[in-house]
């Protein structure tokens, strides 16, 4: 114990650790938020392109078929985007060499970013049910399953898969953490 109280480097370089779980959380949230926005815009663009008597039979089916293709696109863009995140965050975590000492610090920081990961799913279930944004979001199954439903767990999940990570790795012999 005398050793990491003089050993000052001790939280020095820790990096991918708790800071990574609040990017993925806020990356996800805001890219769940603008793919939402983004398809009601495009939506209401599209409807009134078809309108517009310039336009040909065969402009028109291009623009329902892009339509047809574009919110399940966004919505699988943000399911990989997540499990990509997720695989990268455990992935770095391999390669983060950290103290024992301060588990407790990253289980506290894993308790604070399941609540946050809480507060952004009824954030995100608030936005979505908004009376403009709700037949949009309701098409974005895989999203709202994730950030309406199930995030604190996976946020979980994730955070107990890194801790394991961090912590579970072995150490040779007087190996300097």
């Amino acid at each position: 114990m005398e050793s990491i109280l003089k050993n000052k480097t001790i939280f020095k370089d820790k990096k991918g650790d708790f800071q990574s779980i609040v990017i993925l959380i806020t990356v996800i949230f805001a890219v769940a938020i603008a793919a939402i926005i983004f398809s009601k815009v495009f939506l209401m663009i599209t409807a009134e392109l078809k309108t517009q008597p310039e336009f040909s039979n065969t402009t028109v089916d291009t623009i329902e078929l892009a339509e047809e293709k574009t919110i399940p696109l966004l919505d699988f863009f943000i399911f990989f985007s997540l499990i990509a995140l997720m695989i990268g965050l455990i992935i770095s975590s391999i390669y983060i060499n950290v103290h024992p000492a301060i588990i407790i610090v990253f289980v506290i920081a894993l308790v604070f970013a399941i609540f946050l990961g809480g507060q952004i799913a009824n954030i995100y279930s608030e936005i979505t049910t908004d009376s403009e944004l709700a037949a949009t979001s309701g098409q974005f199954s895989f999203t709202n399953a994730i950030l309406g439903q199930h995030f604190p767990i996976i946020i979980a999940v994730v955070g107990t898969i890194v801790i394991i990570v961090l912590y579970g790795k072995s150490r040779r012999v007087g190996e300097q953490v």
